[in-house]
């Protein structure tokens, strides 16, 4: 239960696809839906998590609610089938056909059993929003007056932050830490990167933001807090 609701975000993400025109080629709905756009290996990537995210949530149902073992298999047999059947090079409906009103009524009573235990997840708005201040601050960096090396790190370091919001639906919570803490963990062994993050009105900005994030998380997943270290609480001030 460290990595949030994971019934919550898989049934986020199958109400998504479902959604998604029936005529519409299945690599293009994916695309879509996974935000992937037209990087057919970034899809499939992601997609990948998307069945690992399915068994997670089978195992964690199953093993904090045995009782509930017929309504698992009943919503996990029918993805299982609309993964393996689905037509890549058809129509998305040969994936939303498998998925039926019966299997969606029983993820969405595993997703509140297990709310019962766990808060609930991040929601769209939110990742969009901490998406697009990250990506503000990746414009403001490469027009800064950074050093070569301490603005190629920043920059890549703040896109593996927006790639880890990108997938939380997929992977949860545990990305976003671990890419937040690597992040700051680096101002320790690079003294120029420090001071541009602890002495620069950009990495003042960038502090607030990733601060907002981890806050956020932690809303969503109690245990966040855990997964930083003392010393990235105190630079992001939150905890």
């Amino acid at each position: 239960m460290q990595n949030g609701n994971p019934a919550a975000r898989l049934l986020d993400v199958l109400n998504e696809t479902l959604a998604v025109q029936k005529n519409i080629s299945t690599r293009q709905a994916w695309g879509q839906v996974l935000k992937s756009r037209d990087n057919q290996a970034l899809m499939y990537d992601r997609l990948a998590k998307l069945m690992l995210l399915s068994e997670e949530t089978s195992e964690l149902v199953n093993s904090l609610f045995p009782r509930q073992l017929r309504a698992t298999t009943a919503w996990k047999t029918a993805l299982d089938t609309a993964f393996t059947s689905q037509n890549m090079h058809a129509t998305i409906d040969s994936f939303q056909n498998h998925i039926t009103n019966t299997a969606i009524d029983h993820l969405t009573s595993a997703v509140d059993l297990i709310d019962l235990k766990n808060p609930t997840i991040l929601n769209a708005n939110d990742i969009a929003d901490f998406t697009q201040k990250l990506n503000d601050l990746i414009s403001e960096v490469l027009n800064g007056e950074f050093e070569d090396k301490v603005q190629e790190y920043l920059v890549r370091s703040l896109r593996k932050v927006i790639i880890a919001l990108d997938e939380y639906r997929l992977s949860g919570s545990i990305p976003v830490t671990t890419s937040i803490e690597s992040m700051l963990g680096h101002s320790f062994f690079d003294r120029d990167y420090g001071n541009a993050l602890n002495e620069t009105e950009t990495g003042s900005k960038i502090l607030t933001i990733l601060g907002g994030i981890a806050d956020a998380v932690t809303v969503a997943t109690p245990i966040a807090p855990l997964l930083f270290s003392e010393t990235v609480k105190k630079m992001l001030g939150v905890f």
